[in-house]
């Protein structure tokens, strides 16, 4: 037997390499969880700003605000 691994081995290494997928899988999700949440809130509060800015009828801000927004849209993909 040159260098080959005994069945209870391969079953070893097959769940330890199995965890660390399932571990890096779970990190994609929470990463994606974090950003999805930050891109809600950014959303979120630039609708309020620019609603705001409607109100006071100040234009350079709502522009300025507006380009904001849809850039965060754009990375939000909605």
């Amino acid at each position: 037997m040159k260098n080959e691994k005994l069945p209870s081995e391969l079953v070893k290494s097959y769940l330890a390499n199995k965890k660390n997928q399932d571990a890096t899988l779970q990190d994609t999700f929470i990463e994606m969880i974090i950003h999805e949440s930050i891109l809600i809130s950014k959303r979120t509060q630039l609708e309020q700003q620019i609603d705001q800015a409607l109100d006071e009828r100040n234009k350079p801000l709502f522009l300025q605000l507006s380009n904001e927004l849809n850039k965060v849209i754009e990375m939000f993909g909605t």
